[in-house]
């Protein structure tokens, strides 16, 4: 017996209330803003601080990826 599942859905914060949202969204449903754009609560809550060392750490890991491959 095999138990197929659904791929979860992509789910952002809202950049400005804070609230999940599907990733893409540009008009927060929760609060009517601009999901993208970055709010005072997401910049001074750590939100932006954190989201900018993900980033970073991908770029990383990728770059390394880039490396092993370019070795064989």
């Amino acid at each position: 017996m095999t138990i197929e599942g659904k791929v979860a859905p992509d789910l952002v914060l809202c950049r400005q209330c804070l609230r999940y949202v599907f990733g893409g969204t540009a008009i927060c449903p929760h609060c009517s803003c601009d999901a993208r754009q970055i709010g005072d609560r997401y910049r001074d809550g750590g939100y932006l601080a954190i989201e900018t060392m993900q980033r970073i750490d991908r770029l990383r890991d990728d770059a390394a990826q880039r490396r092993s491959h370019e070795g064989t």
